[in-house]
This record gives structure tokens, C-alpha cells and sequence, in this order.
């Protein structure tokens, strides 16, 4: 155990893990995108805001297996967590987004989660007097789908979550647990850091689910979701293809998968390992792995929550 500990602290620099930091600066253009993203008046029944769907007590996400859309009916893959989008590429658990300000205008024309277009959300903006003028002080060109665009991926782009293990990363030996060292030097022995890597720890790829060990699906699935990409690409090397998720505040946001099916990270561990590495990782070296997960939560800058 000793010689994992030495480990644990050698060259930071080398680390497949960066750091991430909170903004350098609060702009008024991220604290209006902070006021449109809990405003109801965007979706049409006025109840429903992208906030809706992106808890932050939930670390960013939504804690049941499916999103529910404005007009009761279930989305088709889990909801990721909205924080620490700035480095992700592409977006979609099927990877089909090349940008954030893509991902808002094609929630918009689908109006699946909100039932708005973009007219009837700047009709609705335009009639309310402080957004009139928050507008008219920020861009000359006043309200417009671009320039709500523009505000809401600013402060989403914004919503950083430095955590206990950015502290390790930079240099506090005492930030995190002996357990979370050791796990972090398992995760990155076991292989987990070669799709789970860089700020986001993950985020940045595509990947198959099942590479060693096929994963079961159900063709059937009315919603196609066990699909993954293929439902963009209807290519058959894209069946059960999916963006690697990050694993920052994963902690924090149960239930797991791109369908939610399961609810703890011991179980997620255990069948990562087994279908992507084709090993059985014993259960002690499981806790470790989780401990250090577990360090990886943090949460926005204060003036950036709700």
C-alpha cells in the first residue's frame, strides 16, 4: 500500500485528469443566461424550465431513469448532468451535436421539452419589461434566438464544478481520502482512463458499450434507445455506440447509463469492467474505485446557483 501512495503522487503534469477552476470572471450575460434558465415562461405550460430537467441537487441531472417532456411523455435516454459542458465534444448520448448553441436549437425546433418555437419564446421575453431592457443593455440587437442562445450557453458554459480531487490534482495531499489515491491509481491501472480522460474525465468520445463483452439490449425498445447512435447514423458499426460520459459529480447522479437501468456505482464499476475490460475487478478494489469517484463532486460558483 505504501508503494500505491508514492504512486498516487507522482507527476501531476503526466495525469490523463486536469483540474478544472470556477470562471475567472461573473459577466452579466452568464447571471441573465442563470435567469433564463429557471424561467418557466419558456416552456408552454410557463411550469416547466431547463432547470427542470437539470437538478442541482441532482449534480446537473435528473434523478429518474428518463426525463419527462412538457407534455408528460418520457425522453428517450437518461439526462446527463448540465455541468462541465465546456470541454465535451461532441453532445448527445449519441453523439449527433457538434455545439451547445446546436443542442438549444434543436431542442427548440423538436419543441419535445419545452413546446415553444422560437417565436412564441421571444414574443414572451419581448412582453416582459425587465428582460426588455437586461437585453437591450447586453446586446444591441436586443431579443432574439441568438442572443438567448448566447446567454444560456454562456452561463452553462459557466456551471464548473471544482471538487475535492482538483485540489489533489493541484498539489493538497490532504484534500482527499488514502481510499480515493488508491482508487485513482486503480482506475487509471484497470484502463477506466483511456475513454474516461482529460478536465471532464470523460466526455470527449464515442465508444461502444459491450467492446469485450456484448451488452444486452432489446431490439424491440420502442424508444430505440439501446441503439445509441445508430439512431443518427443508421450505420450498423454505430449499434449500441454512445458519447462517454463524464464522471464528474457522478457521485452525485444516480441512476446510471444512457437508460438509467442502474442505480449504484459499485454495480456501475462492476459491469464497466466487465463488458469494456472483460475483467471481474475484485470488490475491494470496486470500493477504492468508488471512493475516488465519490471525490470527484463539486458545485458551481455560488453566484451561479439557484
Amino acid at each position: 500500500m505504501a508503494l500505491q501512495l508514492l504512486l498516487a503522487g507522482i507527476s501531476y503534469a503526466r495525469e490523463p485528469v486536469s483540474a478544472v477552476r470556477y470562471p475567472v470572471k461573473i459577466t452579466p450575460e452568464m447571471l441573465l443566461g442563470k435567469k433564463l434558465f429557471f424561467e418557466p415562461l419558456l416552456s408552454e405550460n410557463r411550469k416547466t424550465s431547463c432547470a427542470s430537467c437539470h437538478l442541482f441537487s441532482h449534480g446537473g441531472s435528473y434523478p429518474q431513469a428518463k426525463t419527462p417532456m412538457h407534455n408528460g411523455n418520457k425522453s428517450r435516454y437518461n439526462s446527463p448532468s448540465i455541468f462541465n459542458l465546456s470541454q465535451n465534444y461532441p453532445l448527445g448520448w449519441e453523439g449527433q451535436l457538434i455545439s451547445m448553441q446546436e443542442q438549444m436549437h434543436s431542442l427548440v425546433a423538436k419543441q419535445a421539452k419545452m413546446g415553444l418555437n422560437w417565436d412564441n419564446i421571444e414574443n414572451r421575453l419581448r412582453q416582459q419589461p425587465a428582460y426588455d431592457a437586461q437585453f437591450s443593455r447586453l446586446y444591441p440587437e436586443g431579443i432574439t434566438r441568438e442572443t438567448i442562445t448566447q446567454a444560456l450557453v454562456t452561463y452553462q458554459l459557466a456551471l464548473t464544478t471544482p471538487s475535492a480531487f482538483d485540489d489533489f490534482l493541484q498539489g493538497d495531499e490532504n484534500a482527499i481520502s488514502e481510499d480515493a489515491k488508491l482508487g485513482y491509481e486503480l482506475f487509471k491501472r484497470y484502463g477506466c482512463a483511456s475513454c474516461h480522460q482529460g478536465q471532464k474525465i470523460g466526455g470527449n468520445l464515442l465508444q461502444k458499450i459491450g467492446v469485450i463483452e456484448p451488452y444486452a439490449y432489446d431490439p424491440d425498445d420502442s424508444s430505440h434507445a439501446s441503439l445509441g447512435r445508430y439512431n443518427t447514423t443508421e450505420n450498423e458499426a454505430d449499434i449500441q455506440v454512445f458519447r462517454v460520459p463524464s464522471l464528474r459529480n457522478v457521485a452525485e447522479t444516480p441512476p446510471y447509463f444512457h437508460d438509467g437501468s442502474v442505480s449504484t456505482l459499485e454495480e456501475v464499476v462492476t459491469l464497466m469492467a466487465r463488458h469494456q475490460l472483460g475483467r471481474e475487478i475484485p470488490a475491494s478494489d470496486i470500493d477504492l474505485i468508488v471512493a475516488f469517484l465519490q471525490s470527484l463532486s463539486g458545485s458551481p460558483h455560488p453566484t451561479l446557483m439557484p
